[in-house]
């Protein structure tokens, strides 16, 4: 087994994914470091939000490079959204000093993806069994 799969293995990540991680964390730090960590900060949310919309833009396209250019980018949107999220609320906090509506916000940045999702595979399920099987009366 190479050392790449074993990375694979053990942490669920491959190497480039543990490799932007780092990098990240490197760029807090030195943000933290030279006081400079909303500019920081504000570069992270702008460049996950470019990779969001280039991922959206490349979705639609089935075949070729195009397509696994998408596959990185979901690959690499879906790595990093915890952490723009974090980054996001903590932006947020700098600016909305109400720790209710902090906590809302939260919510809504962490959780609010994960019920979208599952309120739309319950609608497209309950969708699905009425169509594939008949109601006996």
């Amino acid at each position: 087994m190479k050392w790449q799969q074993r990375i694979r293995v053990a942490t669920g990540l491959s190497c480039w994914q543990i490799m932007l991680h780092l990098l990240v964390v490197a760029l807090l730090v030195m943000g933290w470091m030279s006081n400079a960590m909303v500019r920081v900060g504000l570069g992270l949310c702008a460049l996950y939000a470019i990779t969001l919309v280039l991922m959206l833009a490349f979705q639609r396209f089935q075949d070729g490079w195009r397509r696994e250019l998408c596959e990185f980018l979901e690959e690499m949107t879906t790595t990093w959204y915890f952490g723009a999220a974090l980054i996001a609320i903590w932006l947020l906090s700098k600016v909305i000093h109400n720790n209710v509506l902090l906590a809302l916000a939260g919510l809504a940045v962490l959780a609010g993806p994960a019920l979208f999702t599952l309120l739309i595979k319950d609608r497209r399920r309950s969708g699905d069994i009425a169509s594939k099987h008949s109601v006996r009366r």
